[in-house]
């Protein structure tokens, strides 16, 4: 294990790279970012958090599938174990990952074969992370993260078997990470967990997932599910899905 303190970038700098995204073309389609990298406001290091950096550097852009995704989740969530989330919805750190420890990750993944303007959006959306939904669902690094944490607190006791899950479908991803009302509600994102693994049907298709959340969305308004047995979280998911069923089906 080779760990060092996690570095970030000074508010200057990332303002600076967003400036210059057409000038650094060349950097973001097949060079690097290591001579800038030496100047002042590129190296802020964590008393806080440590990296794997070799563990980092296991990461496979090549694959985009979402059984890479689930592997490059994982990682990227393991090689900073006291990574905390405040600190990961600062925008400095995921910025420097993508443009310096992750580069090669970030450009395979996002890159590709994008030039010109095409290139320019590309790096906007996944090397730097703006807002709450551009760290949680954008960036090339730190949507990884954000992934496997919220699985964590979806079924802390297997939070790799509700990462597959969840990373199944776009779909589901969106519903359960990209929507602030359900990732931070720890009582219904775990319901939901449960419900996917012991009603395969849920999961079966774009449209049987839709069709639940559509029915959960409708009647689970008014639920609490804080303050609720897990027991009636469950047999309330169950009718949702048992009506959401009989609507595609009937």
């Amino acid at each position: 294990m080779t760990s060092a303190p996690l570095k970030y970038l000074s508010q200057v700098v990332v303002d600076e790279l967003r400036e210059n995204i057409s000038i650094n073309r060349d950097r973001y389609a097949s060079g690097d970012f290591l001579d800038l990298s030496q100047e002042n406001g590129w190296e802020i290091e964590s008393d806080k958090v440590q990296v794997d950096l070799e563990m980092l550097a296991d990461l496979d852009g090549t694959d985009g599938t979402a059984e890479a995704d689930i592997r490059s989740s994982l990682i990227v969530y393991r090689s900073m174990p006291n990574m905390t989330p405040a600190l990961a919805r600062e925008e400095r750190v995921w910025v420097r990952l993508a443009h310096v420890e992750c580069l090669q990750y970030s450009r395979a993944r996002w890159v590709k074969r994008a030039e010109g303007e095409s290139l320019d959006k590309v790096v906007l959306d996944h090397f730097f992370a703006e807002g709450r939904t551009g760290i949680r669902d954008d960036n090339a690094i730190s949507r990884l993260w954000w992934n496997m944490h919220v699985a964590t607190i979806a079924d802390p006791d297997d939070p790799e078997g509700a990462l597959r899950l969840i990373l199944k479908t776009a779909d589901i991803r969106q519903a359960i990470v990209e929507r602030p009302n359900t990732a931070s509600r720890q009582p219904l994102a775990r319901a939901i967990v449960r419900a996917m693994r012991f009603n395969p049907w849920i999961t079966s298709s774009e449209a049987a997932f839709r069709e639940f959340m559509k029915e959960m969305n409708r009647d689970a308004g008014g639920v609490l599910f804080e303050a609720i047995p897990d027991s009636d979280a469950d047999s309330a998911l169950c009718v949702y899905a048992a009506k959401a069923r009989q609507h595609l089906e009937g």
